[in-house]
């Protein structure tokens, strides 16, 4: 019997719950607790292995080594330098230490850290094998993360590598302004039935539509057929608890559901993403058909539309969920109040019976649009502070009144 592992899945902050959910969903038997930015559970390797594939919410999954008192740079030193390090990975990987939190001890900083725990683990390959392993702060094979909580250290080791928002369907260098796992939990966040019709009219790169597809086709988040990934578990030595883990039956578990999706993609909803830009629209495409099996990415529905043109489709209800850019990708419009006013203004004439989701900042659209929002959960897109807002648009819907210091009525 595979020995249980104490197991943090890292996330963006807000969405603990959405990432515990997703957990219990694919682990119904796990019992997973809410932590700042993240949630911790107990799970063995193989289902980590699993997890790593499937999951669509978390950042990463991270394994918890030690966790301990260090209220100085030696008591640090000490506690990372006991740890069996030659049972998780052998000298000749590279390694990176990150370190986070809050509260560090007072001759420890940031990096400091980082430096104390680097020097541990290599002191330690030295007592045993007579080798270290070098350091790699831009690529490394093995990823050790330190979590202070004052003198509470958290010493872990990555199962993840690339973080799971990188999919592996992106085109490298276009930037994209809404993380694969972060538009996932959006979408979640919306308790969408997986049926109803959804519209990005803003679609970019088509993060939204994508994850959306993939959300209903109930596919694996990191599984692409024709690019296999490599995980940082895969590289860890055959003495960690992941050694004996069969990688074979969890790919080919995934590679059933992928063409499951291909057999069943006419029962999948309509999708549509429409974007001002013809350069987006055409990524967005090649996109969903790297991310997507070929019938699934031949479902939705792609164009070059501005807000001026977006019109409902033929259903009574659906949603509209969009992260809503500014500049040039709004075309004619010059400033955001105006883009603001012929959203807001089309959503109430065109989509009577639907609802949108907007990702903004309260400052920028919430202030300004001129519907009454249903619902304002906070979310952190990177690093700023955000809000995903629900709008629910009735025959009748009462524009809202601005009043002239800034507040509504």
């Amino acid at each position: 019997m595979e020995a249980p592992l104490s197991v943090v899945a890292i996330c963006p902050r807000g969405l603990e719950l959405i990432v515990s959910n997703e957990l219990n969903y694919l682990l119904s038997h796990i019992k997973p607790k809410l932590i700042k930015g993240g949630v911790f559970f107990i799970a063995t390797a193989e289902e980590v292995c699993m997890l790593n594939l499937w999951a669509r919410t978390p950042t990463r999954l991270l394994i918890v080594l030690a966790r301990t008192q260090a209220k100085s740079a030696r008591e640090l030193y000490n506690c990372s330098f006991k740890i069996q390090w030659g049972n998780w990975f052998l000298p000749g990987r590279t390694i990176k230490v990150d370190v986070n939190g809050r509260g560090f001890p007072k001759d420890i900083s940031l990096r400091y850290a980082s430096l104390v725990v680097k020097d541990a683990i290599c002191d330690s390959f030295r007592n045993d094998y007579e080798v270290r392993p070098n350091i790699d702060t831009k690529n490394p094979d093995i990823r050790i993360w330190i979590n202070f909580d004052n003198s509470l250290v958290t010493i872990s080791i990555d199962s993840t590598g690339q973080p799971l928002y990188k999919r592996g369907w992106r085109k490298e260098g276009f930037i994209a302004p809404l993380k694969e796992n972060l538009a996932a939990s959006l979408i979640k966040l919306t308790a969408w039935d997986k049926k109803t019709p959804i519209i990005d009219p803003m679609c970019g790169s088509g993060t939204l539509i994508i994850e959306a597809a993939g959300i209903a086709a109930k596919l694996p988040a990191n599984f692409i057929f024709s690019k296999k990934r490599v995980f940082s578990y895969q590289l860890f030595a055959d003495s960690s608890p992941f050694g004996n883990v069969n990688t074979k039956k969890i790919y080919s578990n995934a590679e059933k559901v992928w063409k499951s999706g291909i057999e069943n993609s006419h029962m999948y909803p309509s999708l549509f993403g429409f974007d001002i830009s013809q350069e987006n629209i055409d990524q967005a495409k090649k996109n969903a058909f790297m991310a997507l099996p070929e019938p699934l990415a031949e479902k939705i529905s792609w164009g070059v539309k501005s807000l001026h043109t977006l019109t409902r489709p033929n259903f009574d209800k659906g949603l509209i969920l969009t992260n809503p850019p500014y500049g040039k990708r709004m075309g004619k419009i010059s400033s955001m109040d105006e883009s603001i006013t012929i959203f807001s203004s089309i959503l109430k004439k065109q989509f009577t019976g639907w609802s949108a989701w907007l990702l903004t900042n309260e400052k920028e659209i919430v202030s300004k649009i001129k519907l009454r929002a249903s619902k304002k959960i906070a979310i952190r897109n990177g690093d700023i502070e955000c809000f995903w807002c629900k709008f629910d648009i009735f025959k009748g819907s009462k524009f809202r009144k601005v009043r002239t210091d800034g507040n509504t009525e």
